[in-house]
């Protein structure tokens, strides 16, 4: 498998930009890249998720690959990798999840589908 490889944006590119529960249903079970915000290095625990206000709504950022973090990379020092449902799982309610931001292709999870996923 070659460094640019993605087979979680290839999945996603079959699956048309409105269809929100599709693309969420190959997201959740994806690895995905998030970067981190660490207060205190020796605590990786102190992490927070970066979050991107967008009006009301708060948007945790994600990304498919490394690869497609870009500008986003110089504001965390690490990044964690965790499936989209652990992520789902770790932050606050309310918030929504934004994969691959700064990409043509990137989505927005916003939290109904992600809590309609949880009671699954």
């Amino acid at each position: 498998m070659g460094a640019m490889a993605n087979p979680t944006l290839d999945a996603l590119r079959a699956i048309d930009a409105t269809d929100h529960a599709g693309a969420w249903a190959v997201v959740r079970d994806a690895e995905l890249v998030v970067p981190a915000v660490v207060e205190n290095p020796r605590d990786p625990g102190s992490g927070r998720f970066l979050v991107l206000p967008h009006g009301d709504l708060r948007l945790v950022v994600a990304f498919t690959a490394t690869s497609r973090i870009g500008g986003f990379a110089t504001r965390t020092r690490r990044h964690l990798r965790m499936t989209g449902a652990e992520l789902a799982a770790a932050i606050p309610a309310g918030h929504a999840i934004v994969l691959d931001p700064g990409h043509d292709d990137g989505r927005v999870f916003l939290p109904d589908v992600l809590a309609a996923d949880a009671q699954g």
